[in-house]
């Protein structure tokens, strides 16, 4: 009697752990970080490198960063090269735009950040 008492107490914890997993997590929306004014202002201030127009040469190129709670970027990385001369134009875009941070639940978070561009003779 005593052991069939147990074991219903044990499925019961059991159970109760069980439902305390299944429930549903809180939705985490987030919104990525932005440039100020929009994706035309990083296109704004991205410069086609005057050699590589001349040469017509084209190139892409992927950007990682950190974009803080102040819209501040630090910490860019090449993660794809296209050449120094694209790489350096893409970063100077990406330092000479102003960034919005990241939103998560209502308030502004840290986040790492990439972003692709695309160097082409139109």
């Amino acid at each position: 009697m005593k052991r069939t008492k147990l074991t219903i107490i044990g499925l019961a914890l059991l159970l109760s752990m069980t439902q305390l997993i299944a429930e549903p997590t809180v939705s985490k929306e987030c919104c990525k970080p932005q440039p100020v004014g929009g994706i035309e202002t990083l296109e704004k201030n991205t410069a086609y490198p005057a050699l590589a127009s001349e040469y017509r040469f084209e190139g892409d190129v992927t950007l990682k960063f950190e974009v803080d709670v102040l819209g501040n970027v630090s910490g860019i990385q090449v993660t794809q090269s296209g050449g120094s001369m694209f790489d350096e134009s893409a970063i100077s875009a990406v330092l000479s735009t102003q960034w919005s941070p990241a939103i998560q639940n209502g308030s502004p978070v840290s986040v790492s950040y990439e972003i692709p561009f695309e160097y082409r003779i139109q």
